[in-house]
Formats: C-alpha cells, structure tokens, sequence
C-alpha cells in the first residue's frame, strides 16, 4: 500500500512530467523518469519482503533480587521454568529472514495478556534482517494473573525500503503459559496443631467404630449402618459414617459460584480465596497431611482424591468460579475430614447456617470471610458452634492474618 510519501512523489512526477511535455526540456524527464522508476523498485522490494520472516519466543524468569545473578540454563536440565503471581518475567522474540531479500525497518505489537494493563502492548522494532540472520528483542514484564495465557501471531509491518510502500504480514509465533497463584509459604497453623486435636485420630470415612456423619443409601451400603431416626424423619434411607484412624485429613472448601465474587481483577476476593488455597495446601503438603479440595463447578469441579503440592497448584492456577450449586449445598454433604477450611468469596445467610451445622465430634473448622474491607460481616460474628473458628481477611491483608492462625 502506497504511504503519503509515495503519493506525493508520484503527483511530483506527474507534474514534472506535465512541465517537461510543455517546455521539452531533457533534464526535467530524466527526473520524472526517476522518481517514478524510484517507485516501481520501491513496490517491487516491499512487495513479500515480510512473507519470509519466521518467529519464536522464549520465556525465562528473572530473579526478583537484582544483585543476585540470573541462573544459567543448563542444556541437560530436563525442568521447565514455573512462573507465579507478580513474578518478574523475560520474554525474548527472535526473528530470522528466510527470504532472499533483507527485511528493512520491521515493527509491530506483542500483545502480552498476562502483563499488567500497562505492559499489554509491547512494541517492537527491528531495523534490518538478512538471508540466514537471526535478531533476538527481549523485554521484561511481570506475571500480574494466574491462569493459563496463550501467545497470538505477530502483526508485522514495514515501510522500506524509503519509507513508500507500506506491507504487512502475520507471523506465527505460538506459545503458552501458566501462570501459578502467588501464596504465603505457611510453616505454621496453629489452629490445626492444638495438641487436643493433634493427639486424636483423624475422622476419615473407613471402618472404624466412632460415628462421624451420615450420608445418603448407596447401593452396596451395609443394613446395619442405617441410621433410622435420619430416616425416619427425611424418609429416605440415611446410612452412618463411621471413622478410619490411619492419618489425618485436611479439606479446603471453595465456593466456585458464579458471580459471587466482589471486585474485579486479581483484587477481588475470589482470587483472594484462591490464594489462601494455594497458603493452605503448602502447609498441608509440607506436613505431608492429605489434602483434598471441594467445590462444586460444571467444568472445575475438583479433583475427589488428595492432592499433591503441583496437583494443587495446577488446578488452582486453572479453575474459574463458574458454578451454580450455592456453596451452603455444597458444606451440607461435607465429607469427613480432621480439618476443614471454608473460603467464602460472598457472605449470604445460607452460608451461615450452613457453618452452624457443620459441627462434628473430632472436627474444627476454620471459616475464613473474604470481604473487601476485612471486616467480618454481623451475622458471621453470631457464630458461636464448638470446633467453629471464625476469621474475616480482605485481598490486602490475607497474608497478615493467615500468618497469624
């Protein structure tokens, strides 16, 4: 496409042309003739100059101390880079020119989705790329969201050369990453280690003699474990759950309802209560505690077996609040477990009486309201249930208080 310099060349030539017609002078044809042969070499050159140029990109992280040195990549190391929450990243574009004809004054945009809302756009700029040459640009940015972020082709444009003819191309350069949830490395839940409740038995679903809860009749389920006076009062079949004292057991709840959450962005108190999930596993994979998630999602439903510290982290890094079961349903069929942690993103009066139910013999329970301020909402305050602990946290404060449990 011809830019606003060509055409002003070309109607220069055109009335040069008209005066060297009237005036018959020789010198005035000679520039008209080169001025327009200038333009017939110009199209000619811009025209596939990019369809040569072939992309790649490569990401590595940046240590987050600037006096400490970048570590060298080791070519027979088989680990691939992880990147978490607001950890600095660099991101390298190396181009080569496969064609015949140098590429001359080559820019675009990368569109960076993961960046900041300021770092989005990342533009770039390369003067000359010949036959065989490779030219790497690098810039840096940081990881500002979770979640699994797919790289677009790149736009190229150029105007050489001369600046006259404007080209364009669309350039493959695929590339994906994850970006894992930031979270506190907790070392300590006091909450949890209270010796009353480290000496005891965890409560898991087994064959053990303590009755723990009850669920409803499952094909294969034993008569003897009918529980009649539930029966009798829901008419349906109501069986008992009793506990297995091999090892404890550690339950983190999520509410994965749509539009629960307050605020927007990485602010908002669903990705707080992501966050706290991810603070919790760590303590508990540390411990080397089974952990298990629960939530209920059409598309990200956890996993029903314990997860391990990378399990964790995947599906948290993944997993959107795209449900429609009120997490008050969800607390009511609660498996059994030593230790339960409820993450609420939205406090709602169903929610609270859930809570008051979830007492059991041997459990505690720690339910943690995410608020925008951090203030605990009224009725939350009225929980009184034994074994029920009540905490209230904000997307600023989070680490502070579950440094403090």
């Amino acid at each position: 496409m011809p830019t606003r310099r060509a055409w002003a060349l070309f109607i220069l030539s055109a009335i040069l042309y008209f005066l060297a017609n009237q005036t018959q002078v020789g010198w005035i044809y000679i520039i008209t003739d080169g001025i327009i042969g200038l333009l017939i070499v110009a199209a000619i050159y811009s025209w596939g100059m990019l369809t040569g140029i072939r992309a790649s990109r490569e990401l590595r992280p940046v240590s987050a101390d600037p006096t400490e040195p970048e570590s060298q990549t080791d070519e027979f190391e088989l680990t691939l880079p992880t990147f978490h929450e607001d950890d600095p990243i660099e991101i390298s574009l190396c181009f080569q020119q496969t064609g015949l004809r140098p590429a001359l004054l080559v820019g675009g945009l990368e569109q960076c989705s993961f960046a900041a809302a300021e770092d989005v756009v990342q533009p770039f700029f390369v003067s000359t790329l010949f036959r065989g040459q490779t030219n790497s640009l690098t810039y840096r940015t940081t990881c500002d969201r979770r979640g699994v972020y797919s790289f677009g082709p790149l736009r190229l444009e150029s105007k050489g050369p001369f600046g006259l003819f404007h080209t364009q191309n669309t350039v493959a350069a695929p590339g994906e990453i994850l970006i894992y949830p930031a979270y506190h490395p907790l070392k300590r839940l006091r909450l949890f280690e209270k010796r009353e409740l480290a000496e005891q038995a965890a409560l898991r679903v087994g064959r053990g003699s303590q009755v723990i809860g009850t669920r409803e009749y499952r094909t294969g389920d034993s008569l003897r474990q009918i529980h009649w006076r539930s029966t009798a009062r829901t008419g349906q079949l109501v069986v008992k759950e009793f506990s297995d004292d091999e090892q404890q057991a550690f339950t983190v709840v999520l509410d994965l309802q749509t539009d629960l959450s307050i605020g927007a962005g990485k602010f908002s108190t669903f990705e707080t209560a992501i966050r706290l999930a991810a603070s919790f596993g760590y303590y508990a994979t540390q411990k080397n505690i089974p952990l298990r998630l629960v939530g209920s999602s059409p598309k990200w439903t956890p996993p029903a077996m314990p997860l391990g510290w990378w399990g964790l982290l995947n599906y948290l890094a993944k997993t959107q609040n795209d449900g429609h079961e009120p997490l008050a349903q969800v607390l009511n069929r609660l498996p059994a477990s030593t230790f339960v942690v409820v993450l609420i993103s939205r406090p709602h009066e169903t929610i609270i009486r859930a809570l008051a139910a979830l007492a059991q013999p041997g459990r505690q329970t720690l339910a943690v309201f995410i608020t925008p301020d951090g203030v605990l909402p009224p009725p939350a305050s009225a929980l009184k249930q034994p074994g029920l602990m009540v905490k209230s946290v904000s997307p600023h404060n989070w680490v502070e208080v579950v440094t403090n449990l």
